[in-house]
């Protein structure tokens, strides 16, 4: 094999083992075999240009991570940019350190590989290191948001027509999801598919606009679930920024 393709299978061999541990780390779902090697592959050709094109070589991870996660929406691939960025520096520094112990390039490659797939079976078969990580993820459309999240065990509210988890975002979630809508907190002028929750709380009773996300992912304990909620939109008295998820959501 000639040194131009050992540089290209070897770019494309490392970034086909950092892609799924930045998604893992991520909370995306595994791309497939499919597109991760695909992405793999244009790792290595983009690699190669990369020689000759550097804007080529800084646009890789980029576009692999692009082309692996894009079916996951726009806030996956770029939290999976980040996170597969710093598997592949993990994964360039290990090589680089074996390599100043002597050892042969490709065996300095292949124990790296080892460490970062063990890596990987170690937050897949330990969720609980990343415990802490808690999010919600909303998808209307096109548009997608996500939001930190608290388990609210005071939360009790379902919707009576679906008998569905009701979870709480604040308004300006709502107006990212929904631009259009002029007021998403005048009642008598809300967009097409919000109806009105009545709800009673600490403070007295009231109304809540609410509406049914396309699709909904919880991120608990470092995993991604699909979960059957909907959104009703707390008024402008609530100030936080957190998403307030009810405990039944995740134990269903």
């Amino acid at each position: 094999m000639l040194p131009g393709e050992v540089y290209v299978v070897g770019n494309a061999l490392l970034c086909g083992c950092a892609l799924p541990l930045g998604g893992k780390l991520a909370g995306a779902e595994h791309p497939g075999t499919v597109r991760l090697l695909e992405a793999a592959a244009l790792a290595g050709i983009l690699a190669a240009a990369g020689v000759f094109l550097p804007l080529l070589g800084l646009l890789g991870l980029p576009l692999c991570v692009w082309l692996a996660y894009r079916t996951q929406g726009r806030a996956a691939v770029l939290r999976c940019i980040v996170t597969t960025l710093c598997a592949s520096l993990l994964l360039g520094g290990a090589v680089t350190a074996l390599l100043e112990q002597g050892l042969h390039p490709w065996a300095a490659a292949g124990a790296a590989i080892l460490l970062e797939g063990l890596l990987y079976l170690l937050i897949r078969l330990l969720p609980c290191v990343l415990r802490e990580v808690r999010h919600v993820e909303l998808r209307v459309g096109e548009r997608s948001i996500m939001l930190p999240a608290m388990v609210d065990s005071g939360n009790l509210m379902r919707d009576p027509i679906t008998s569905l988890p009701v979870l709480v975002i604040p308004l300006g979630a709502a107006h990212a999801l929904y631009p259009e809508a002029d007021s998403l907190d005048k009642l008598h002028a809300l967009p097409k598919g919000f109806r009105l929750l009545h709800v009673r709380t600490a403070a007295g009773a009231g109304l809540l606009p609410m509406f049914r996300p396309d699709r909904c992912w919880l991120y608990l304990d470092g995993r991604r679930q699909e979960a059957r909620l909907l959104a009703a939109v707390a008024g402008r008295e609530y100030r936080g920024a957190q998403a307030l998820v009810p405990l039944c959501a995740i134990r269903e």
